[in-house]
């Protein structure tokens, strides 16, 4: 049997049983198969994941085939590829675990505010943002339309303290983004403040009343930047809290780096000969 002999003398196999492929002088066991399909697969999903495995194993020993037939000596030495690609996969572990165990990720607001007030330039807004707080009613009679809207337009604590009772009875929720921003547009897919030109909306006015064919909208904009104009902290706090907490990295890197060098250097580990 050329199979079994071949199989038990190249591969440790006893007979041509234990082989499910070949693939030139190369020999897929049933043993390694059995190890790659997990033990609670159903009968049918071993069966297909044996027949994945196996067309997968031969068409990747083909491809490696040819390419040892068609590739020069030269092209086929990757022993400096794989050893400089070992010494990357090295360092980064080393470094991995330096940072892992050494860099410092609190960053306070104080330090978001300070960077921010050095590069304010760097963080320019791409769209018209908003701060807003507003609701909406079902309602068609025009009194009760026209006395909320005086109570929204209101500064007297005690009205605007009426108009949250009313909309608390009929279950009626503000919506109040607080010191978070959010972009116009975003509000125009909840509210129709249509315009064409958000610049002039926003410039002209704090308080609107619109309405749809169903809803009347009160919406009172708390404050808002247009496009081009500086971003507010808040909105890149997040942004500006990876950015020095990456700085932070490299330079924990660049110092480790110096260090170890320096080192070695001092204990002669290392030294120019010429």
């Amino acid at each position: 049997m050329a199979l079994a002999c071949v199989a038990g003398c190249g591969n440790g196999r006893a007979t041509d049983a234990d082989v499910v492929a070949r693939a030139y002088t190369e020999f897929l066991s049933r043993n390694e198969l059995r190890q790659v399909i997990p033990m609670d697969a159903s009968v049918e999903d071993s069966a297909a994941m044996a027949t994945l495995y196996i067309e997968n194993w031969m068409r990747d020993r083909v491809l490696m085939a040819h390419a040892e037939m068609n590739l020069s000596a030269a092209q086929k030495d990757v022993e400096a590829e794989l050893l400089a690609y070992r010494r990357s996969l090295i360092l980064h572990a080393y470094e991995q675990a330096l940072i892992d165990q050494k860099l410092d990720t609190i960053v306070t607001t104080a330090q978001v505010e300070e960077y921010f007030a050095a590069n304010e330039k760097n963080f320019v807004l791409k769209e018209d943002i908003v701060r807003v707080r507003w609701f909406k009613v079902r309602e068609d009679d025009r009194k009760t339309l026209k006395r909320l809207e005086d109570l929204w337009g209101s500064d007297d604590a005690s009205k605007l303290r009426e108009l949250e009772i009313w909309l608390a009875q009929r279950g009626i929720s503000i919506f109040d983004t607080g010191e978070e921003w959010v972009d116009f547009e975003d509000l125009q897919r909840d509210v129709p403040l249509n315009t064409d030109n958000a610049t002039d909306l926003l410039d002209r006015t704090d308080r609107v009343v619109v309405k749809d064919s169903v809803n009347t909208y009160f919406v009172d904009l708390l404050e808002h930047r247009l496009r081009t104009g500086t971003a507010p902290v808040q909105r890149v706090a997040t942004e500006i809290k990876a950015i020095i907490i990456n700085q932070r990295k490299l330079r924990l890197l660049e110092t480790m780096r110096n260090d170890l060098y320096n080192n070695a250097f001092a204990n002669k580990d290392v030294e120019r000969l010429h």
